[in-house]
Protein backbone atom coordinates (compact mmCIF):
# COMPACT_ATOMS: atom_id res chain seq x y z
CA UNK A 1 0.00 0.00 0.00
CA UNK A 2 2.91 2.49 1.18
CA UNK A 3 4.38 1.93 -2.68
CA UNK A 4 0.83 2.81 -4.21
CA UNK A 5 0.93 6.36 -2.33
CA UNK A 6 4.66 6.54 -3.29
CA UNK A 7 3.82 5.81 -7.01
CA UNK A 8 0.47 8.29 -6.75
CA UNK A 9 2.56 11.20 -5.13
CA UNK A 10 4.98 11.15 -7.60
CA UNK A 11 2.92 11.00 -10.16
CA UNK A 12 0.56 14.02 -9.21
CA UNK A 13 4.40 15.82 -8.89
CA UNK A 14 4.98 15.22 -12.02
CA UNK A 15 1.82 16.33 -13.38
CA UNK A 16 1.71 19.58 -11.60
CA UNK A 17 5.26 19.91 -13.37
CA UNK A 18 4.06 19.70 -16.36
CA UNK A 19 1.36 21.90 -16.07
CA UNK A 20 3.04 24.61 -14.83
CA UNK A 21 5.32 24.32 -17.57
CA UNK A 22 2.34 24.58 -20.14
CA UNK A 23 0.70 27.42 -18.38
CA UNK A 24 3.72 29.48 -18.71
CA UNK A 25 4.08 28.58 -22.35
CA UNK A 26 0.62 30.23 -22.39
CA UNK A 27 0.27 32.98 -20.55
CA UNK A 28 3.55 34.21 -22.45
CA UNK A 29 1.71 33.25 -25.11
CA UNK A 30 -0.74 35.44 -24.83
CA UNK A 31 0.84 37.96 -23.21
CA UNK A 32 3.00 38.62 -26.35
CA UNK A 33 1.63 37.10 -29.07
CA UNK A 34 5.03 35.05 -29.30
CA UNK A 35 5.74 31.70 -28.50
CA UNK A 36 8.25 31.78 -26.39
CA UNK A 37 11.07 29.12 -26.75
CA UNK A 38 13.66 30.21 -24.34
CA UNK A 39 11.50 29.61 -21.55
CA UNK A 40 13.33 26.95 -20.58
CA UNK A 41 16.88 29.22 -20.49
CA UNK A 42 15.19 31.43 -18.46
CA UNK A 43 13.88 29.16 -15.99
CA UNK A 44 17.22 27.77 -15.68
CA UNK A 45 19.02 31.27 -14.81
CA UNK A 46 16.34 31.78 -12.42
CA UNK A 47 17.21 28.14 -10.61
CA UNK A 48 20.75 29.08 -10.85
CA UNK A 49 20.23 32.15 -9.58
CA UNK A 50 18.24 31.06 -6.55
CA UNK A 51 20.48 28.49 -5.48
CA UNK A 52 23.22 31.08 -6.09
CA UNK A 53 22.13 33.38 -3.07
Amino acid sequence: MQFFFEVLIGGLLSGVMYSLVALGFVLIYKASGVFNFAQGAMVFFAALTYVGL
